[in-house]
């Protein structure tokens, strides 16, 4: 009797052990899914950005692409 009563013990011991390390497997796997999420958000941001100053840079003439490219490059002294 006291055996059958130590060995339920330790079974309700693990299930809880194995219950604690599934509900932090799962906490761990929901936190990098929303740091990738966080991630692939910035790079299609990034992109867009990127893809915007292309086209606009595109789209200028090349008068106005040395005026403003004139800016941006030092002047030699």
């Amino acid at each position: 009797m006291v055996g059958a009563k130590v060995q339920l013990y330790l079974l309700v011991a693990l299930a809880f052990i194995a219950g604690i390390f599934g509900i932090y497997a799962s906490g761990v796997q929901r936190g990098i899914a929303r740091q990738q999420a966080k991630i692939n958000a910035n790079r299609l941001d990034n992109y867009k950005t990127a893809k915007e100053t292309a086209d606009e840079v595109e789209a200028m003439d090349d008068p106005h692409l040395s005026d403003l490219a004139r800016r941006w490059v030092r002047k030699d002294q």
